[in-house]
């Protein structure tokens, strides 16, 4: 896809990256008069700048007073610092996860010996955390905030857990505009890092029903709720396939092996599959154990050696 700022109209604006991939989101800008806000920073300093620099017209007429973090990923927060003196709005959920991991988090999974080490190092190759110091959320909501950004009406809606603990919509009634954040994964392969799939799936039927003409997901191109509809599908076809396999005593991997993923094995990023079937497995038997960071990169790097 081609990346930089792309204008989408009515005051809303995204920037996308050159290519896809781990760590490579979109960000928003949603224009009022005399003031934006910004949702989402990027995975580093770097980026974020760059980002930054690409709606430097915008953001001259329209100064960024506030940034939403859409949920706790690092590719959505980590270049924060660079506007650490605006504020920025997260759900409570969402800064837990935050706190939880952060920076430090991430680079000591970089530093892994093993497969969970040399997993991450192949997905984010290109980003340089080594600058990146955390800088928190200083507005916290709960469920819903209802903003106004020069004279825009802009909802936000804690549509989690699904994709993580918390995740938050932007909605722009007036635009006809939905930025999703990681609830909608455009084209590419969905990660279901917290769950429950059900939850998931009631909110994209939540962003289906909005009535918007255009929804910018957090991975992927600009596009409609037809690709939020197609994401539910593979949602749930992971979901039946995965409980079909529990009932049968397969263990998660062994499941996640056998699943032919038919029309949806051309998406991208086919290794998070285990991770999606660990947390269906989860979410029947609450007795296995959480499949933590390093270990689910070490889990997904074994997947895509044998995808080879």
């Amino acid at each position: 896809m081609a990346g930089g700022h792309v204008d989408i109209g009515r005051g809303c604006h995204v920037w996308l990256p050159a290519s896809g991939g781990w760590g490579h989101s979109n960000s928003g800008l949603v224009e009022g008069v005399g003031e934006s806000l910004l949702v989402d920073t990027l995975f580093d300093v770097v980026s974020t700048m760059r980002m930054l620099a690409a709606m430097r017209d915008v953001v001259a007429r329209a100064p960024i007073e506030r940034v939403v973090n859409t949920h706790g990923n690092g590719d959505h927060w980590f270049g924060n610092q660079v506007l650490s003196d605006r504020e920025i709005i997260a759900a409570v959920p969402t800064a837990t996860e935050m706190r939880a991991v952060g920076p430090a988090e991430v680079r000591a999974l970089l530093a892994r010996r093993g497969q969970a080490g040399a997993f991450a190092r192949r997905a984010f190759r290109g980003f340089d955390l080594s600058d990146v110091e955390p800088a928190y959320p200083t507005t916290l909501f709960e469920a819903e905030l209802d903003l106004v950004v020069g004279g825009l009406d802009v909802r936000l809606v804690d549509v989690g857990p699904a994709h993580t603990a918390g995740d938050t919509i932007v909605h722009v009634p007036s635009a006809g505009v939905v930025y999703a954040g990681d609830v909608v994964f455009a084209g590419v392969t969905p990660i279901v890092w917290a769950g429950p799939i059900d939850n998931w799936l009631r909110a994209c039927d939540l962003i289906c029903e909005l009535g918007v003409s255009t929804v910018v997901p957090g991975h992927g191109p600009v596009t409609t709720v037809r690709a939020v509809r197609a994401q539910a599908s593979y949602l749930r076809f992971v979901q039946e396939e995965a409980t079909a396999r529990h009932e049968k005593g397969m263990t998660f991997d062994e499941a996640a092996r056998d699943i032919d993923l038919r029309e949806h094995g051309e998406l991208p990023e086919r290794e998070r599959l285990v991770v999606n079937v660990h947390a269906v497995y989860r979410e029947l038997d609450p007795d296995i154990p959480a499949l933590e960071g390093p270990s689910a990169f070490a889990c997904m790097g074994q997947f895509m050696e044998e995808l080879v």
